[in-house]
């Protein structure tokens, strides 16, 4: 039996054992993230083939697998039974509306012309299908930390989310239902019982436990304001809060596991400060290196017990002599690089061990991520959950340019319903983001700008940083203004809470 290659051994431990979601692609988007924790929760996947064939039309001749697209002139043939005028509805007028639903239930480019691969836009449980390629095991980890009993209880976002789910009588599962329930209803759904995983197999650590409170502030918070009524936005909280939590742990686990510095995030108000977009871009890419260290103290803890007890240069050596390659035309280049990068670790002073660890993160990015590595992942994550910004290829230096959703839903996961009720001052606020994420908004000048000196941030930023903070507070108080979360008071007081 051929060995196992030992980078791929590596990459899988960590992503399996370690992480529970694998960030090495870049077309992981909401909706993956939501298909999986969704079908989690719910214990039920549907058969959404029918409504797939409706949303992938003649708009997509020119696509690969166009032989795999009905025409409408075919959907009129096949659906006649759930058509008003039957076999005789025009062509063109299903073509029109196929295009709308495209719009609707294809916001984040997710569905191809291929099923298998597809996700659509979720409205409702109707459209939660079986596991995707893309989820990335995100909703796997998302779901161990909404499973974990704290005081004895699960996190109340499992019973909003399946709440929210249950409803279909919202606008936009409307528009399909004719689809869904063609032949029948009952045909298309797969009921499973709820699993909740078990406290053993839930690995904790103080970040999956900030971000556990957030998921149950968050869902309690959307109840006390009475935002539950509301299904879509419920579901469209739930997936923005998972997918700025999974870029947290990600950028956070190896300041909770290994004691590495926590990464700051700056956010930037938008407010064109140059001090502030410089110093939001720097703790940007602090995070991507946090990843970096989280893989190498990983790698570190599995290969310990693989070397000789005393670690030393030569049983390093050996070890990589012992590396499997399972490319055999690349073994030499592997092997070769493993070497090498070894070699300048331990020129540089490194632990023969130490060095063998960051030597084989280079080589898992470097030959394993060769599409998108982890810290690469911080991109697909932040942008796509509205965290990153500017938007596009383009921009290729991004920072923490928050929207305003996103910032909303990050605040009601730092607040407590207490605090939305009676309205708290905008510095209590950023000490509570400070403690729950690292998150900084301006407004306790002093102690974010210690925090950007822990970190070489602050010394390497120009211009007035500690002034240009505060006033980065202010503009962020105008968009809690304008989003109904806050309240300026004539005494120039600003309090943020939910409709003061």
């Amino acid at each position: 039996m051929a060995k196992t290659d030992t980078l791929k051994r590596l990459s899988t431990e960590i992503i399996k054992n370690y992480l529970i979601f694998d960030p090495t692609s870049n077309s992981t988007k909401p909706p993956h993230i939501a298909n999986g924790l969704f079908r989690l929760c719910t214990g039920e996947t549907c058969d959404t083939k029918d409504v797939h064939e409706w949303i992938v039309s003649e708009r997509r001749s020119n696509s690969q697998n166009a032989d795999k697209i009905l025409s409408s002139a075919d959907i009129v043939e096949k659906y006649q039974d759930v058509l008003q005028e039957g076999n005789l509805e025009n062509p063109e007028n299903i073509k029109k509306f196929r295009f709308l639903l495209e719009e609707v239930f294809n916001q984040d480019n997710t569905v191809y012309p291929e099923y298998a691969f597809s996700a659509m836009t979720i409205s409702s449980h109707w459209l939660v299908k079986g596991r995707i390629s893309s989820e990335a095991h995100i909703g796997d980890f998302l779901y161990g930390i909404l499973c974990k009993e704290v005081n004895g209880k699960r996190s109340p976002a499992i019973d909003l989310i399946r709440k929210a789910l249950k409803n279909d009588s919202d606008d936009l599962t409307k528009l399909i239902n004719p689809i869904i329930a063609f032949p029948s209803q009952e045909a298309k759904r797969h009921l499973d019982e709820v699993e909740y995983l078990s406290e053993d197999e839930i690995k904790w650590d103080p970040c999956k436990a900030k971000l556990r409170e957030g998921f149950d502030r968050l869902a309690l918070n959307i109840q006390h304001i009475g935002e539950e009524r509301n299904t879509l936005l419920v579901l469209r909280r739930m997936i923005c809060f998972a997918g700025f939590a999974t870029f947290a742990y990600l950028t956070h686990a190896n300041n909770a596991i290994y004691g590495g510095i926590n990464p700051p995030i700056v956010v930037d108000s938008g407010g064109d400060f140059d001090s502030i977009k410089k110093a939001s871009e720097q703790s940007y890419t602090f995070a991507k290196k946090a990843v970096e260290d989280y893989f190498v103290n990983t790698i570190y803890g599995i290969i310990k017990s693989e070397i000789a007890s005393s670690g030393d240069d030569r049983a390093c050596k050996k070890w990589i002599d012992e590396m499997t390659i399972g490319r055999s035309t690349q073994e030499d280049e592997i092997k070769g690089a493993v070497k090498s990068y070894y070699n300048s670790f331990c020129e540089e002073g490194e632990k023969p061990i130490i060095a063998l660890s960051r030597a084989l993160q280079i080589a898992l990015y470097t030959f394993e991520y060769r599409s998108n590595s982890p810290s690469d992942y911080c991109r697909v994550l932040g942008t796509r959950c509205g965290l990153i910004g500017p938007k596009g290829n383009r921009a290729k230096i991004k920072r923490y340019l928050t929207n305003s959703f996103t910032l909303e839903t990050i605040t009601l996961s730092i607040l407590s319903t207490e605090d939305l009720e009676n309205g708290i001052e905008l510095k209590e606020l950023s000490e509570k983001a400070i403690f729950a994420y690292n998150l900084l908004l301006g407004a306790n000048a002093d102690e974010e700008y210690s925090i950007l000196e822990g970190c070489n941030i602050a010394q390497a930023t120009p211009g007035d940083l500690r002034g240009d903070l505060s006033l980065n507070a202010q503009r962020l108080a105008d968009t809690y203004i304008s989003l109904g979360l806050a309240k300026r008071y004539a005494d120039g007081v600003t309090l943020i809470g939910w409709r003061l």
